[in-house]
C-alpha cells in the first residue's frame, strides 16, 4: 500500500491531537495538521514529520503537496450563536478549497447532537434528524454543505455522527469532574440519576477513523454513527466511582436532587462497527480507573 497523506483540520483539538498521535505510529500515513494555532503546533511537532499549516493559508503553504483525505474536525466548541455561525462558512470554505486542491476523499466529523437528546429508542443512521440545540443544528447544516458540495464535484465523502467524546485530560466531562471532586473531598451533586449516557473514548474514536482510512472510499456510506454502545446512568456511574475510590480509601459524598431523567444520547453504531470490524476498547470502568490514577499522580 502506498502512503496516504491525511490532512486534519482542527488539529489542536481533542480528536485532532489523538488522530495525529496514532497516525504518527503508523508508517502508512503522512500527516498534515491544519490549525488556527500554528505557532503552538509547530513547537509541538517540531521533531516529527507532521507538516503544520494555517487555516487561512494552507493551500499556499502546501504548494504542490497532494492530500489524499481530509478529516475535518474543525468546529467551534461553543453554545454562542455568533461563534457557531462561523463554523458554517468555514466548513463551506475548507471543503471548496480541498476540492480545488485535488482532495478526493473527505471525512466530515459531525455530531450525535443532530438527533434528539431525549429518551428514545437507540438511534440509527435512518432515524429522524431532530437537533435540539444550536450546536446540533449547525452541525447538521454543515453535513448538508459537505454533502451538496461533494456530490456536485464527484468527491468521496462521509459524515461521521460522533458520540460525546471523553479523554483523560478532557475535564469538561462529568466522568472527569466527578473523579476530581472525589479526590478533592467535594460532594458530587446530581439531578435525577437515571439519565442514559454514553461516552466514546477519544482513542477509540481515532482508531475507528484510521481504520476507515484503510477502506475503499468509494464504498463509504454517506452517514455513519460512531459511538460506544455501552451506556450508563448517573447512578451507575456513581457506583463505579465509589468502587474505584475505595481502592484509594477515598470517600464519595453524593447529593441526589430531583431532576429530569428524560435524557438519552445513545447511538446505534452497528453499521460502522461491522464495516470496520471494530468495537471500542475503553468502557466506563477503564475510563474511571485511568482517571483516578492520573489525577492522583497530578495531585
Amino acid at each position: 500500500m502506498n502512503k496516504q497523506t491525511v490532512m486534519i483540520s482542527g488539529a489542536g483539538g481533542l480528536l485532532g491531537t489523538e488522530l495525529i498521535a496514532q497516525l504518527l505510529k503508523n508508517d502508512k500515513f503522512n500527516v498534515v495538521a491544519m490549525t488556527s494555532q500554528k505557532d503552538n503546533l509547530l513547537t509541538k511537532y517540531k521533531d516529527t514529520k507532521v507538516q503544520v499549516v494555517s487555516n487561512e493559508l494552507w493551500t499556499k503553504e502546501l504548494g504542490d503537496v497532494q492530500i489524499d483525505t481530509l478529516i475535518n474536525c474543525a468546529f467551534p466548541r461553543s453554545s454562542k450563536p455568533e461563534e457557531l455561525a462561523q463554523g458554517i462558512p468555514f466548513t463551506e470554505k475548507i471543503v471548496n478549497e480541498s476540492i480545488k486542491h485535488g482532495i478526493t476523499n473527505i471525512i466530515n466529523i459531525s455530531s450525535q447532537s443532530v438527533y434528539t437528546q431525549k429518551d428514545k429508542p437507540l438511534v440509527t443512521e435512518e432515524s429522524f434528524v431532530k437537533p435540539e440545540s444550536l450546536y446540533g443544528m449547525t452541525k447538521y447544516a454543515c453535513e448538508r454543505i459537505v454533502t451538496l458540495i461533494c456530490e456536485a464535484n464527484d468527491v468521496n465523502y462521509t459524515n461521521i455522527r460522533l458520540a460525546s467524546l471523553t479523554g483523560i485530560d478532557f475535564d469538561v466531562r462529568m466522568t472527569n469532574k466527578f473523579v476530581q471532586s472525589v479526590i478533592k473531598g467535594e460532594t458530587i451533586t446530581i439531578q435525577g440519576g437515571n439519565q442514559k449516557i454514553s461516552y466514546l473514548d477519544v482513542r477509540d474514536a481515532s482508531t475507528a477513523l484510521i481504520k476507515l482510512l484503510h477502506t475503499n472510499s468509494k464504498n463509504w456510506q454517506h452517514t455513519y454513527n460512531l459511538g460506544n454502545e455501552e451506556s450508563f446512568t448517573l447512578l451507575s456511574l456513581i457506583e463505579i466511582i465509589k468502587n474505584e475510590a475505595s481502592k484509594y480509601h477515598l470517600n464519595v459524598n453524593v447529593d441526589i436532587t430531583e431532576g429530569n431523567d428524560n435524557y438519552n444520547n445513545l447511538l446505534n453504531s452497528e453499521i460502522l462497527y461491522e464495516y470496520l470490524d471494530f468495537e471500542p476498547s475503553f468502557n466506563v470502568e477503564k475510563m474511571i480507573k485511568e482517571l483516578f490514577k492520573r489525577k492522583l499522580l497530578e495531585d
